[in-house]
Protein backbone atom coordinates (compact mmCIF):
# COMPACT_ATOMS: atom_id res chain seq x y z
CA UNK A 1 0.00 0.00 0.00
CA UNK A 2 2.42 2.60 -1.49
CA UNK A 3 1.89 6.49 -2.35
CA UNK A 4 4.58 8.26 -4.38
CA UNK A 5 8.00 8.13 -1.90
CA UNK A 6 7.43 6.93 1.40
CA UNK A 7 8.42 3.20 3.34
CA UNK A 8 8.81 -0.21 1.98
CA UNK A 9 6.76 -1.11 -0.65
CA UNK A 10 4.79 -4.08 1.13
CA UNK A 11 2.08 -4.20 3.99
CA UNK A 12 3.76 -7.80 5.09
CA UNK A 13 4.18 -8.64 8.60
CA UNK A 14 6.48 -10.31 11.15
CA UNK A 15 5.31 -13.09 13.07
CA UNK A 16 7.46 -11.24 15.64
CA UNK A 17 5.58 -8.75 15.92
CA UNK A 18 3.05 -7.24 19.15
CA UNK A 19 0.24 -5.71 19.08
CA UNK A 20 0.44 -1.86 19.20
CA UNK A 21 -1.49 -0.24 22.38
CA UNK A 22 -4.52 1.31 21.23
CA UNK A 23 -5.67 4.90 23.57
CA UNK A 24 -8.84 4.35 25.56
CA UNK A 25 -7.94 1.19 27.75
CA UNK A 26 -7.93 3.00 30.89
CA UNK A 27 -10.58 3.23 33.42
CA UNK A 28 -12.51 5.90 32.69
CA UNK A 29 -12.95 8.99 35.42
CA UNK A 30 -15.70 11.60 36.49
CA UNK A 31 -14.79 15.01 35.68
CA UNK A 32 -15.12 17.22 39.10
CA UNK A 33 -16.35 21.24 37.60
CA UNK A 34 -14.97 23.66 40.15
CA UNK A 35 -17.75 26.37 41.76
CA UNK A 36 -17.15 30.11 40.77
CA UNK A 37 -18.57 33.27 42.14
CA UNK A 38 -21.91 33.86 39.87
CA UNK A 39 -20.73 36.78 37.33
CA UNK A 40 -17.71 34.40 36.59
CA UNK A 41 -19.15 31.14 36.84
CA UNK A 42 -20.36 30.96 33.05
CA UNK A 43 -16.95 32.24 31.80
CA UNK A 44 -14.69 30.49 34.13
CA UNK A 45 -16.65 27.21 33.72
CA UNK A 46 -17.30 26.60 29.99
CA UNK A 47 -13.35 25.85 28.96
CA UNK A 48 -13.42 22.91 32.04
CA UNK A 49 -16.88 21.76 30.36
CA UNK A 50 -15.30 22.01 26.69
CA UNK A 51 -12.42 19.69 28.02
CA UNK A 52 -14.72 17.61 30.27
CA UNK A 53 -16.47 16.67 26.70
CA UNK A 54 -13.59 16.34 24.99
CA UNK A 55 -12.29 13.70 27.09
CA UNK A 56 -15.73 11.78 26.72
CA UNK A 57 -15.75 12.22 23.10
CA UNK A 58 -11.84 10.42 23.14
CA UNK A 59 -13.51 7.47 25.05
CA UNK A 60 -16.40 6.78 22.62
CA UNK A 61 -15.79 3.94 20.40
CA UNK A 62 -13.91 4.02 17.07
CA UNK A 63 -16.61 3.94 14.10
CA UNK A 64 -16.74 0.52 12.56
CA UNK A 65 -15.46 -0.29 9.14
CA UNK A 66 -16.77 -2.10 6.48
CA UNK A 67 -16.17 -4.01 3.33
CA UNK A 68 -16.81 -1.19 1.04
CA UNK A 69 -14.89 1.06 3.13
CA UNK A 70 -12.00 -1.57 2.86
CA UNK A 71 -12.04 -1.65 -0.88
CA UNK A 72 -12.63 2.03 -1.32
CA UNK A 73 -9.03 2.59 0.79
CA UNK A 74 -7.67 -0.45 -0.39
CA UNK A 75 -8.23 0.70 -4.32
CA UNK A 76 -7.24 4.38 -3.51
CA UNK A 77 -4.14 3.35 -1.74
CA UNK A 78 -2.59 0.22 -2.54
CA UNK A 79 -2.90 -0.68 -5.84
CA UNK A 80 -0.50 2.00 -7.40
CA UNK A 81 2.17 -0.67 -5.79
CA UNK A 82 0.53 -4.00 -5.43
CA UNK A 83 -1.34 -6.27 -6.92
CA UNK A 84 -3.34 -9.25 -5.41
CA UNK A 85 -2.80 -12.56 -6.82
CA UNK A 86 -0.54 -11.33 -10.37
CA UNK A 87 2.54 -11.18 -9.14
CA UNK A 88 4.90 -8.59 -7.81
CA UNK A 89 4.69 -4.98 -8.80
CA UNK A 90 6.62 -2.04 -6.87
CA UNK A 91 5.87 -4.06 -3.64
CA UNK A 92 5.03 -7.90 -3.30
CA UNK A 93 1.61 -9.55 -4.41
CA UNK A 94 -0.66 -8.67 -1.27
CA UNK A 95 -2.80 -12.66 -1.87
CA UNK A 96 -2.59 -14.94 1.06
CA UNK A 97 -0.44 -12.04 3.38
CA UNK A 98 -2.91 -12.63 6.53
CA UNK A 99 -1.61 -16.22 5.77
CA UNK A 100 1.89 -15.78 6.02
CA UNK A 101 1.97 -12.75 8.68
CA UNK A 102 0.33 -12.23 12.20
CA UNK A 103 -2.20 -9.67 12.50
CA UNK A 104 -0.77 -7.52 14.89
CA UNK A 105 2.59 -7.33 13.04
CA UNK A 106 0.74 -5.99 9.92
CA UNK A 107 -1.48 -3.67 11.44
CA UNK A 108 1.53 -2.18 12.84
CA UNK A 109 3.30 -2.26 9.59
CA UNK A 110 0.53 -0.91 7.39
CA UNK A 111 0.20 2.38 9.83
CA UNK A 112 4.08 3.19 10.38
CA UNK A 113 6.36 0.86 8.72
CA UNK A 114 9.07 2.82 8.70
CA UNK A 115 8.77 2.71 13.01
CA UNK A 116 8.80 -1.08 12.20
CA UNK A 117 11.97 -0.71 9.96
CA UNK A 118 13.70 1.79 12.23
CA UNK A 119 13.10 -0.80 15.02
CA UNK A 120 15.01 -3.26 13.77
CA UNK A 121 12.43 -6.24 12.64
CA UNK A 122 14.24 -8.81 10.40
CA UNK A 123 11.18 -9.77 8.06
CA UNK A 124 10.67 -5.68 7.48
CA UNK A 125 14.06 -4.93 7.25
CA UNK A 126 14.51 -7.91 4.62
CA UNK A 127 11.64 -6.89 2.63
CA UNK A 128 12.77 -2.86 2.43
CA UNK A 129 16.04 -4.16 0.82
CA UNK A 130 14.08 -6.98 -1.50
CA UNK A 131 12.03 -4.19 -2.80
CA UNK A 132 15.28 -1.86 -3.59
CA UNK A 133 14.56 0.30 -0.46
CA UNK A 134 10.94 1.86 -2.00
CA UNK A 135 9.52 3.68 1.29
CA UNK A 136 5.53 1.97 2.18
CA UNK A 137 3.55 5.92 3.24
CA UNK A 138 2.81 5.61 6.85
CA UNK A 139 -1.12 5.75 7.31
CA UNK A 140 -1.59 6.82 10.69
CA UNK A 141 -4.59 8.65 9.33
CA UNK A 142 -6.07 5.20 9.41
CA UNK A 143 -7.81 3.74 12.34
CA UNK A 144 -7.07 0.07 13.48
CA UNK A 145 -10.24 -0.71 12.60
CA UNK A 146 -9.88 0.45 8.92
CA UNK A 147 -6.95 -1.49 8.65
CA UNK A 148 -8.65 -4.59 10.47
CA UNK A 149 -11.58 -3.78 7.98
CA UNK A 150 -8.31 -4.15 4.65
CA UNK A 151 -7.24 -7.22 6.25
CA UNK A 152 -10.34 -9.02 6.62
CA UNK A 153 -11.33 -8.08 3.26
CA UNK A 154 -7.83 -9.42 1.84
CA UNK A 155 -8.48 -12.46 3.75
CA UNK A 156 -11.86 -13.78 2.37
CA UNK A 157 -9.96 -12.77 -1.17
CA UNK A 158 -12.14 -9.90 -1.65
CA UNK A 159 -10.46 -7.96 -4.60
CA UNK A 160 -11.25 -11.08 -6.31
CA UNK A 161 -14.35 -11.15 -5.72
CA UNK A 162 -17.39 -9.21 -8.79
CA UNK A 163 -20.02 -6.76 -7.26
CA UNK A 164 -23.19 -8.60 -7.43
CA UNK A 165 -24.82 -6.46 -10.70
CA UNK A 166 -21.73 -8.01 -12.35
CA UNK A 167 -22.81 -11.04 -12.07
CA UNK A 168 -24.88 -12.50 -15.51
CA UNK A 169 -28.55 -11.93 -15.55
CA UNK A 170 -29.21 -15.57 -17.14
CA UNK A 171 -27.78 -16.76 -13.74
CA UNK A 172 -30.97 -15.31 -11.44
CA UNK A 173 -32.85 -17.11 -9.60
CA UNK A 174 -37.14 -17.09 -9.52
CA UNK A 175 -36.58 -15.30 -6.20
CA UNK A 176 -34.50 -12.86 -8.03
CA UNK A 177 -36.43 -11.84 -10.48
CA UNK A 178 -39.55 -11.76 -7.97
CA UNK A 179 -37.48 -9.05 -6.45
CA UNK A 180 -36.58 -6.97 -9.30
CA UNK A 181 -40.34 -7.10 -9.98
CA UNK A 182 -40.98 -5.60 -6.50
CA UNK A 183 -38.10 -3.07 -6.58
CA UNK A 184 -39.34 -2.21 -10.40
CA UNK A 185 -43.35 -1.57 -9.22
CA UNK A 186 -42.34 -0.13 -5.74
CA UNK A 187 -43.95 -3.16 -3.99
CA UNK A 188 -40.03 -2.89 -2.27
CA UNK A 189 -38.66 0.21 -1.07
CA UNK A 190 -35.05 1.17 -2.56
CA UNK A 191 -32.00 1.57 -0.61
CA UNK A 192 -31.47 5.06 -1.33
CA UNK A 193 -34.95 6.05 -0.53
CA UNK A 194 -35.28 7.34 -4.25
CA UNK A 195 -37.94 6.92 -7.20
CA UNK A 196 -38.66 3.93 -8.39
CA UNK A 197 -38.31 2.88 -12.05
CA UNK A 198 -42.04 2.47 -12.83
CA UNK A 199 -42.57 6.24 -11.88
CA UNK A 200 -41.07 7.12 -15.20
CA UNK A 201 -40.65 3.90 -17.10
CA UNK A 202 -43.64 1.20 -18.22
CA UNK A 203 -42.64 -2.69 -18.86
CA UNK A 204 -45.18 -5.08 -20.50
CA UNK A 205 -45.43 -7.96 -17.97
CA UNK A 206 -47.43 -10.90 -18.48
CA UNK A 207 -49.87 -9.48 -21.17
CA UNK A 208 -49.71 -6.08 -18.72
CA UNK A 209 -48.55 -2.77 -19.40
CA UNK A 210 -47.57 -1.18 -16.25
CA UNK A 211 -45.97 2.21 -15.46
CA UNK A 212 -45.41 5.72 -16.02
CA UNK A 213 -45.06 7.50 -19.36
CA UNK A 214 -42.42 10.21 -18.68
CA UNK A 215 -39.61 7.75 -19.56
CA UNK A 216 -39.20 5.01 -22.49
CA UNK A 217 -40.56 1.79 -22.36
CA UNK A 218 -38.02 -1.12 -20.82
CA UNK A 219 -39.89 -4.01 -21.94
CA UNK A 220 -37.39 -4.97 -24.65
CA UNK A 221 -34.58 -3.01 -23.14
CA UNK A 222 -32.36 -6.06 -21.70
CA UNK A 223 -32.15 -7.78 -25.52
CA UNK A 224 -31.67 -4.23 -27.17
CA UNK A 225 -28.56 -3.88 -25.10
CA UNK A 226 -27.49 -7.27 -23.13
CA UNK A 227 -26.32 -7.77 -19.82
CA UNK A 228 -23.14 -5.75 -19.72
CA UNK A 229 -24.17 -2.53 -21.08
CA UNK A 230 -27.64 -3.12 -18.93
CA UNK A 231 -24.83 -3.34 -15.75
CA UNK A 232 -22.97 -0.12 -16.95
CA UNK A 233 -26.35 1.65 -17.16
CA UNK A 234 -28.02 0.65 -13.94
CA UNK A 235 -25.01 2.32 -11.83
CA UNK A 236 -26.24 5.94 -12.84
CA UNK A 237 -29.38 7.64 -12.81
CA UNK A 238 -30.87 7.95 -16.30
CA UNK A 239 -31.74 11.74 -15.22
CA UNK A 240 -30.83 14.17 -12.43
CA UNK A 241 -32.63 12.80 -9.01
CA UNK A 242 -33.05 13.45 -5.98
CA UNK A 243 -32.10 11.98 -2.95
CA UNK A 244 -29.75 9.81 -5.13
CA UNK A 245 -27.39 12.92 -6.43
CA UNK A 246 -27.68 14.48 -2.64
CA UNK A 247 -26.35 11.02 -0.93
CA UNK A 248 -23.82 9.90 -3.79
CA UNK A 249 -25.88 6.53 -4.29
CA UNK A 250 -28.31 5.04 -6.90
CA UNK A 251 -28.99 1.44 -6.38
CA UNK A 252 -27.02 -1.31 -4.62
CA UNK A 253 -25.40 -4.13 -6.83
CA UNK A 254 -27.95 -6.61 -5.50
CA UNK A 255 -30.35 -4.52 -6.10
CA UNK A 256 -29.25 -3.38 -9.67
CA UNK A 257 -28.69 -7.43 -10.34
CA UNK A 258 -32.20 -7.90 -9.51
CA UNK A 259 -34.25 -4.89 -11.76
CA UNK A 260 -31.40 -6.55 -14.53
CA UNK A 261 -32.55 -10.07 -13.79
CA UNK A 262 -36.34 -8.87 -14.15
CA UNK A 263 -35.53 -6.82 -17.38
CA UNK A 264 -34.39 -9.91 -18.91
CA UNK A 265 -37.86 -11.87 -17.75
CA UNK A 266 -40.08 -9.63 -19.60
CA UNK A 267 -37.75 -8.91 -22.92
CA UNK A 268 -37.74 -12.73 -23.29
CA UNK A 269 -41.25 -13.15 -22.38
CA UNK A 270 -42.14 -10.34 -25.26
CA UNK A 271 -39.78 -11.52 -27.66
CA UNK A 272 -38.97 -15.13 -27.40
CA UNK A 273 -37.56 -15.34 -31.33
CA UNK A 274 -34.95 -12.71 -30.24
CA UNK A 275 -33.20 -14.24 -27.38
CA UNK A 276 -29.82 -15.94 -27.19
CA UNK A 277 -29.68 -19.48 -25.74
CA UNK A 278 -28.25 -20.19 -22.05
CA UNK A 279 -24.67 -21.03 -21.87
CA UNK A 280 -23.79 -23.55 -20.57
CA UNK A 281 -20.63 -22.21 -19.00
CA UNK A 282 -22.35 -20.02 -17.26
CA UNK A 283 -24.50 -22.18 -15.31
CA UNK A 284 -21.08 -23.99 -14.37
CA UNK A 285 -21.66 -27.24 -16.45
CA UNK A 286 -18.55 -28.08 -18.87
Amino acid sequence: MRDSGTNSGVAEANASGTPESLVGGGQQATASLPTFAAPDRWRRTTPALCAALAAALLLLPARAAHAGDAKKIFNQRCTACHTFGKGVKVGPDLKGVTARRQRPWLLKFVRSSQQVIAGGDKTANDLFRTFKRQRMPDWTDLTPQDVNAILDWLAVDGPDQKPADERDAELATAADVTRGRALFAGRAPLASGGLTCAACHAVRDNGHRAGGTLGPELTDTYVKYRDRALTLQLRHPCTPRQPELGSGRYLEPDEAFALKAYLREVALAAAPFATYPIAEAKRGRP
